[in-house]
């Protein structure tokens, strides 16, 4: 999650008046790189950003992440990446997508060679080498229980017929299977992650306030903010992603364990190298607020 620069932009100056949200209501943002959780109480407003991926499907959270896969033989690098999903309560991993492309490519080449041995983590290739194949996966977005993907496929041969591939695919984390578009798009869980509105601006409904975005098209991200429903709204910052999904942690409402699983899987991210950010405001005497619907800058 992106913040301007200089001091992260919340609420302008001020936290949410406690007379605007009388309850403690807490949300997950979930873009394609990372994710961000939020809420207030009387100290005023939290917000924590993750390089942790996100999906949720019938209740359950999940982890989606890729990993790699090597399949290289003394004479032929091949290497790709899956894509996997892991239940945050019960921590169980299963592969929601494979890289068939390199899997496939290793199997003909043992076929073809088949006294050659699988190349261990410690052993070296051969200098000279028939064939290098390298698989890259990237998750485009995740859109309620659907993952978006690319793959990009790189192949070169010693007698010079390589090839440059490159697919997209949408993926159905229940089941690892690949679904048309138009039936993605037509899913009610979907409608719900994503929210009400076009590209430019969305909207996600919530007893007694809505989270709104607006597309900034200089910095390429959407602006959140909090709506109550006398129209005033609080900025809540910039998520550098084209698309995002929010996730009510008390619609329904997360139960111990879930709830336990989240904040570990938010930390245990802080292991992945990527930057992790924690931010507040705490709450002051005379709130700053704007009717205007415009977008936040």
């Amino acid at each position: 999650m992106r913040f301007g620069p200089g001091q992260p932009d919340i609420f302008g100056s001020d936290a949410i008046p406690k007379s605007s949200f009388t309850r403690l209501h807490r949300l997950l943002c979930s873009p394609a790189s990372a994710s961000a959780g939020g809420g207030s109480d009387n100290s005023g407003l939290r917000i924590r950003g993750s390089p942790l991926i996100l999906a949720r499907t019938g209740g359950r959270y999940y982890e989606i992440f890729v990993s790699e896969v090597d399949r290289s033989f003394p004479r032929a690098l091949l290497s790709g990446e899956r894509v996997f999903r892991r239940e945050l309560a019960s921590g169980d991993s299963a592969i929601i997508y494979d890289d068939t492309a390199i899997v496939n490519l290793a199997e003909r080449y043992h076929h073809q060679h088949p006294s050659a041995r699988l190349l261990g983590p410690d052993d070296d290739p051969d200098d000279d080498v028939d064939i290098t194949a390298v698989g890259e996966t990237d998750i485009l977005n995740v859109l309620g229980p659907y993952i978006a993907l690319e793959h990009r496929l790189s192949v070169e041969r010693t007698n010079e017929h390589d090839q440059d591939d490159t697919t997209r695919t949408v993926i159905d984390l229940r089941n690892g299977k690949t679904v048309p578009l138009d039936r993605m798009l037509r899913d009610s869980t979907v409608q719900e992650a994503v929210g009400e509105g076009g590209f430019v601006s969305r909207r996600w409904r919530h007893d007694g306030y809505d989270v709104i975005s607006h597309y900034d098209s200089v910095h390429k991200g959407n602006a959140l903010a909090l709506r109550d429903h006398r129209g005033r709204e609080w900025k809540l910052g910039l998520v550098a992603s084209s698309f995002v999904q929010i996730f009510w942690l008390d619609k329904p409402r997360l139960d111990a364990q879930t709830r336990h699983a989240l904040a570990r899987a938010f930390n245990d991210a802080t292991t992945y190298g990527e930057r992790i950010q924690q931010v507040s405001r705490k709450k002051q005497s005379a709130p700053f607020h704007s009717k205007a619907p415009g977008r936040q800058t």
